[in-house]
């Protein structure tokens, strides 16, 4: 393995900051568990950058990293898959109780962050998109978050390019 010069660094440094609010969007949409996104984030870019002697001038560097954090996103939904079969489920109306017991001791409500107000705004998409399996939403996220050609999602997810 060859070291990586500072070059290498400032070159993955700029095919990577163009693409970074995109990445994180669709972690965020992808990932099961919101709070995990960072680190499967982190995770991704921490391997490219490993493998960035690996990475080709001529092919896109963005569908690689989503690749990449595609397949982040998906280990981190199985562990989560793996944990929710020993968890007990609540009832909507327990879990606003919950919710309300905890603003309580917190003192009052704190203002919704931008992101929980983004959530808010589109219930119908989000229980949509808990509908589809992780390789459905991939796709579809891929398409309208990573901007990705349709070959280059078949490529970043080992699926078939259809008919």
């Amino acid at each position: 393995m060859r070291e990586t010069t500072t070059s290498d660094a400032d070159r993955f440094l700029a095919l990577l900051q163009p693409i970074e609010r995109d990445l994180e969007t669709y972690a965020r949409r992808l990932i099961w568990e919101a709070q995990e996104a960072p680190d499967a984030i982190q995770n991704a870019v921490m391997r490219a950058f490993v493998a960035f002697d690996r990475y080709h001038e001529d092919a896109s560097f963005r569908a690689w990293m989503f690749k990449i954090l595609t397949h982040e996103a998906f280990a981190l939904n199985r562990k989560h898959a793996r944990i929710a079969r020993h968890e007990f489920q609540l009832e909507p109306e327990e879990l606003a109780g919950l919710a309300c017991a905890d603003e309580l001791t917190q003192g009052g409500s704190q203002p919704l962050s931008a992101e929980a107000l983004e959530e808010a705004l589109e219930p119908e998409l989000a229980r949509g998109l808990k509908t589809l399996t992780d390789t459905e939403r991939a796709v579809l996220l891929l398409r309208a978050i990573g901007d990705l050609r349709y070959r280059e999602i078949s490529e970043s997810l080992d699926i078939p390019l259809a008919a």
